[in-house]
C-alpha cells in the first residue's frame, strides 16, 4: 500500500512526473534519451506516433525487398554495377530516412515495441513508480501500463478517476 494514496503500488493509477519516487529503483537503467511523458502527454502524441509506425512498417517492407534485391544483383553484378550502386544507395537512403523518424518518436517520447503487428510504449509514471504506458495497433486509445520489469503480456488496465 502507498502510504499517501492508500492504494495497493500498481494499481494502475497514471500520474505527474513528479510523483515518482524519489528513491525508486528501476529494474534497469533508462536509456540515457528517454523521455519521460504524462499519460496526458502520451495520448497527445498518439496519432503522430501511430503514423510514424505506419510509415517506419511500410519501409521495413521496402528495406526487405530492397535488400533481396541487392543480393540477388550481387550473384550476377559486380558490387561496382551501376544497377548495384544504385539499389545500394536507395537502400542508403531509406536507412536514412528510418533513422529520421525514429528520432521523431523519440522526440515525443514514444518508442518501437513490436513492428507487427505494431505495438508502441511511453515511459511513464503510474502509482508513483516508473511504468511504461502501452499501445497497440487496433486500440484507439492508451489504456494499459506494464511494469518496466514485466512486458507487454502482463498489461495491465489504467485507472483513471
Amino acid at each position: 500500500m502507498s502510504k499517501e494514496t492508500d492504494q495497493p503500488l500498481f494499481s494502475g493509477r497514471p500520474m505527474e512526473l513528479d510523483a515518482l519516487e524519489p528513491d525508486a529503483l528501476l529494474p534497469y537503467p533508462l536509456p540515457e534519451d528517454a523521455r519521460v511523458v504524462t499519460i496526458d502527454e502520451a495520448r497527445a502524441s498518439l496519432t503522430i506516433a501511430g503514423r510514424v509506425l505506419v510509415t517506419l512498417q511500410a519501409m521495413s517492407d521496402e528495406a526487405h525487398d530492397l535488400t533481396d534485391e541487392l543480393e540477388v544483383l550481387l550473384e550476377h553484378m559486380d558490387m561496382t554495377h551501376p544497377h548495384v550502386l544504385e539499389v545500394a544507395e536507395q537502400l542508403g537512403n531509406l536507412v536514412n530516412q528510418w533513422q529520421d523518424n525514429v528520432a521523431r518518436l523519440e522526440s515525443i517520447g514514444a518508442r518501437i515495441v513490436c513492428m507487427d503487428p505494431g505495438r508502441l510504449e511511453w515511459y511513464g509514471v503510474v502509482d508513483r513508480q516508473m511504468a511504461l504506458f502501452s499501445w497497440a495497433v487496433g486500440e484507439m486509445d492508451i489504456e494499459w501500463y506494464y511494469r518496466m520489469e514485466e512486458g507487454f503480456p502482463s498489461r495491465k488496465p489504467l485507472i483513471e478517476a
